[in-house]
């Protein structure tokens, strides 16, 4: 789940990258030291380091005058510690509120003045900030983020209200939502003691405690070029982008800690878990279960995840989906069915299904299906038919991605900052989807999907009791 400052946005689901078949390497250009200029039939990219460690990746795509700069910073509310839960996120409200040249909400002023829209998310692994605007304002926005990436102004004044804001803003997408607060319960429940079962806005407890002390150190800690990447996409020229640049952040300092911290690593679950919540202020129930699986971080697991990005699309990938088939057309025990594997995630995820039931559908029937679908599906092959429609559905999705240079560069900001070489998979992914056989999605099944390592969470409609007639 993503959060962002100025519009609330849902996660990323099974698969992030499109991938390019024509491929090939062309000398560096001039006074690109440490650079690689890559191009192929429909993509020119430069990727280089610069001495202070920020991490740059330009990408060439002229169809527009436009450009679009993302700065994405490696720390997420999974880098929080207990107590201290949305720090990440409000940090990322309070990247609006000033800079020693700009004032208080100055910054998308500016950048609507010129035409453009700005924004930020934050989520478990990372903080992202973009800019969308004319390409003959690259070196503006190149400017702006600079400056805030070192020479943010804290507030006492602008945090108090900000923190406010946050407040709201929790108290709106998750407290006053049945099945939000259900997923934080269900979340907490099943990771025991990752911080990815924290929520990322923060526990409104530690919400209200946030101080700017407290909002310093974690600014001054996590913001620093050698802690950021660098993404610029659109109508750009290689040489003059970097010389512009290496102008705005060459001479930021950076920490000197260039290696993210590992984090406590969730225990493979031993036995089923299951919770059952009860909401007198529920309209519908939720029926979920999750497993925890690895992710393409993993070296060692990387096969796995490419034949769970397939297994996800065969159980709850669309209307064609066995399960959409099962719940909603066939027996009509539901009305929504979903898959969701978040598979460039930093460390091991819930490989998620969810089901919306209907009003008086019976969820021990429903789940009677879910578990046979799902041994089925590491019992049995794939029909050959089958497996070819899920491929071509799953690449066609990510080439469909490919159409819009703020995805492209979102997704090669997200693999990186995620441990994972964006070139390598921008490559190879269909390739490797491709590749995936009906053999490769029964064992990752077996192995990851196990019976015994269903984590089941139900919301329930807590009935109201029916009023008395009064006696007259």
């Amino acid at each position: 789940m993503i959060s962002c400052r100025k519009r609330f946005a849902g996660f990323v689901g099974l698969g992030v990258f499109a991938g390019l078949l024509l491929f090939c390497a062309l000398p560096v250009q001039a006074g690109a030291a440490q650079a690689e200029t890559v191009h192929a039939a429909t993509l020119a990219y430069r990727d280089f380091t610069l001495d202070n460690g920020l991490r740059v990746v330009l990408l060439q795509e002229k169809r527009a005058p436009v450009v679009v700069v993302q700065v994405w910073y490696r720390v997420g509310s999974a880098d929080e510690v207990a107590g201290q839960t949305g720090l990440a996120h409000m940090l990322e409200h309070m990247m609006f509120q000033g800079t020693r040249t700009l004032a208080p909400e100055e910054f998308s002023s500016i950048i609507a003045r010129h035409g453009g829209v700005d924004n930020a998310s934050t989520s478990q692994d990372y903080t992202n900030y973009y800019i969308k605007l004319g390409s003959e304002h690259l070196d503006l926005a190149l400017r702006m983020e600079a400056d805030r990436m070192r020479n943010l102004v804290l507030k006492e004044e602008k945090f108090i209200s900000e923190n406010k804001v946050v407040q709201e803003e929790r108290r709106m997408r998750t407290d006053a939502v049945p099945a939000a607060r259900m997923v934080e319960k269900y979340r907490a429940m099943a990771y025991q003691v990752h911080p990815y079962g924290r929520p990322i806005i923060g526990w409104m407890a530690d919400i209200r405690k946030h101080s700017v002390a407290a909002m310093q150190a974690f600014y001054q800690k996590y913001y620093a070029p050698d802690n950021a990447t660098l993404v610029v996409g659109g109508d750009l020229e290689f040489a003059a982008a970097e010389e512009r640049i290496r102008h705005h952040f060459a001479s930021l300092p950076g920490t000197g800690q260039r290696s993210r911290s590992p984090l406590t690593q969730e225990p493979t679950p031993s036995a089923q878990k299951q919770l059952y919540v009860l909401d007198p202020e529920a309209r519908i129930p939720v029926w979920m279960v999750g497993f925890l699986t690895p992710t393409f971080a993993d070296i060692q697991a990387e096969s796995d995840a490419f034949a769970l990005e397939v297994a996800g699309t065969i159980l709850g990938g669309g209307l064609s989906s066995r399960l959409y088939r099962r719940l909603v057309t066939e027996e009509k025990l539901a009305v929504s069915v979903s898959a969701d594997y978040a598979s460039l995630s930093r460390d091991p995820v819930l490989f998620m299904i969810q089901v919306t039931p209907r009003k008086d559908a019976s969820l021990i029937r429903l789940e009677e299906i879910v578990r046979t679908e799902v041994e089925r599906l590491g019992q049995e092959p794939v029909p050959e038919r089958e497996l070819a429609k899920t491929r071509n559905s799953i690449i066609a999705e990510h080439v469909y991605d490919q159409d819009s240079i703020h995805s492209l560069t979102w997704n090669i900001g997200r693999a990186i900052t995620s441990g994972v070489d964006w070139k390598k998979m921008l490559i190879d992914y269909p390739d490797r989807i491709r590749t995936v056989t009906a053999e490769a999605v029964q064992k990752a099944v077996v192995r990851y999907l196990k019976p015994d390592r269903w984590i089941v969470g139900v919301l329930l409609p807590l009935p109201t009791p029916t009023p008395r007639k009064v006696q007259e």
